[in-house]
This record gives C-alpha cells, sequence and structure tokens, in this order.
C-alpha cells in the first residue's frame, strides 16, 4: 500500500460501516439471524490503477435488496421526495 493513511481511512471505514449495520440489523429484529461479518478492508484494488484501499461488502440478496431499499428511501429523504 503506496499510502499508510488511505489504509487506516479504508479500515476505519470498513469498521463503521460494520457497527452500523449491526446496529440497523437490530433495530430490524434481525440481530440473531446469520449475524456475520458484512464488511472487510482490502489493502488494495486488482482492478483500480492505483492501488486504492477499499472496503468489500459480503452481503446475502435479501440484505442487499435491504440495504438498497434503505439507501433509495435515504436519497428520496435528502432530494425532499418522501
Amino acid at each position: 500500500m503506496r499510502d499508510p493513511e488511505l489504509a487506516s481511512c479504508a479500515r476505519s471505514a470498513a469498521g463503521e460501516l460494520e457497527r452500523a449495520w449491526a446496529e440497523w440489523r437490530r433495530a430490524c429484529g434481525l440481530a440473531g439471524e446469520d449475524a456475520e461479518s458484512v464488511a472487510s478492508y482490502v489493502a488494495h484494488s486488482t482492478d483500480h490503477p492505483w492501488g486504492r484501499p477499499r472496503v468489500v461488502l459480503g452481503l446475502n440478496a435479501a440484505e442487499a435488496r435491504a440495504l438498497a431499499a434503505l439507501l433509495a428511501r435515504a436519497d428520496a429523504a435528502a432530494d425532499g421526495r418522501v
């Protein structure tokens, strides 16, 4: 990794995302159902020319749809459509 600060930022973001996802699952009553880690930090991206660090999500299909719906609602609220 060329920039340790970028790596640290990605690692921190993965942790924040993991905590937020766990809290959302608890709020939805899903805490006991397949509660596995969903975010991980990778030191480089094989398809990015500069090798910037990435946060990778590993969601099952139902959770991916739930996240997409959540983001769509947040986007609509930000645009004043809700």
